[in-house]
């Protein structure tokens, strides 16, 4: 999870000036994209947030789209994160958010696929209801722009092991027509991945894949863990893995995908461009892709965080059409939807780039 910081823009917004060439630019918005790394609930347009808020009588501290997401430190960015939550109260308001997350994405950086995290455990609403609204607006989505989407529902590492087995045993139980697997987020200083192990064996017995949030803030114990003692065969973030040749060596050599975010970085890593973690986990042969993270709260879109990574890390057009294809065969979507999907990629980019 992160956010948009209050004091300017990242260098992953979009409208902040490209270095790179205006044909690669072009290349990269317009590549078809698959995404493993994004969260509903960080999709939500401010627009939206402030309408539903309003309705349901929320205080928020401006009622100005521009500013709703605003904040300065993770403490304050979850408290920005809870009101949105509050704020999505019945099925039609989690059909509405997804749809207007998968428009968006398909419409504003070609993504066709996407699997999405969300955390039924900060919402009122019961599983069964909150999954049968997400469902109704990816449906609507795939009608009109025919992006295809499947969910992560994720434990939220404030709360506890209980709540998390206990979701964990609806997302098994419940409809799977969209449910792939089971994630973890949140703070990682709120919760270690050994309080969730239950959660984790629930998920796995169920037939359900586990990734994890982990190593974020640069921890390699952290995603050992995730892999120890989850049994995760996906990383988010991953970031601590660098840090350790043996884990690197592990992650590499068992195919362990990791899904990175640029806006993450702009607030975790302050050392030199050349020691970046992204260009750290390419140069060992990692299968890696990027993802959006939380794009309405960070005030980008997967295309723009592209264009960033290219300016900031020279990350070229063909090494995007490489992560999509990485990302493509790391994903837990089956069946012809699948195949379907293969075949809307590039495997190479066009000479244009």
């Amino acid at each position: 999870m992160a956010g948009r910081r209050v004091t300017g823009s990242t260098p992953s917004t979009p409208s902040t000036p490209s270095s790179t060439p205006a044909s690669t630019v072009d290349v990269l918005r317009a590549m078809p994209k698959v995404e493993l790394h994004c969260h509903l609930e960080g999709c939500v347009r401010p627009e939206t947030f402030v309408e539903l808020a309003r309705r349901e009588g929320i205080p928020l501290p401006s009622d100005d789209p521009a500013r709703v997401y605003e904040y300065h430190d993770m403490a304050s960015f979850m408290v920005v994160f809870e009101r949105l939550s509050a704020s999505l109260v019945s099925p039609d308001d989690f059909a509405r958010i997804t749809y207007e997350a998968l428009v968006d994405a398909a419409r504003t950086s070609n993504v066709v696929y996407r699997e999405m995290f969300l955390n039924p455990t900060l919402h009122p609403l019961p599983y069964r209801d909150l999954l049968a609204g997400v469902t109704d607006g990816a449906e609507q989505a795939r009608r009109e722009t025919g992006i295809v989407t499947r969910l992560i529902p994720s434990v939220f590492r404030a709360h506890s092991p209980g709540l998390a087995a206990a979701m964990a045993r609806d997302a098994v139980a419940g409809s799977r027509d969209l449910v792939v697997g089971l994630g973890m987020d949140g703070d990682e200083t709120t919760g270690a991945p050994a309080d969730f192990v239950e959660a984790y064996a629930v998920a796995r017995d169920g037939g359900l894949h586990v990734t994890a949030h982990a190593g974020e803030r640069f921890s390699a114990q952290e995603v050992r863990d995730t892999l120890d003692l989850l049994g995760c065969t996906r990383v988010d973030h991953g970031y601590g893995i660098v840090g350790d040749p043996a884990l690197v060596r592990r992650v590499r050599d068992s195919g362990v995908h990791v899904t990175y975010a640029w806006l993450s970085t702009t607030y975790n890593y302050h050392g030199p461009v050349a020691e970046h973690p992204f260009l750290r986990m390419r140069e060992a042969g990692l299968s890696m892709s990027l993802g959006s993270d939380d794009p309405a709260m960070g005030g980008t879109d997967l295309a723009g965080d592209y264009v960033a990574v290219s300016d900031a890390l020279g990350f070229s057009a063909e090494e995007m059409v490489r992560q999509n294809l990485d990302a493509w065969e790391a994903s837990w979507l089956t069946g012809a939807d699948r195949e379907a999907v293969r075949a809307r990629l590039w495997d190479r980019v066009p000479p244009t780039a």
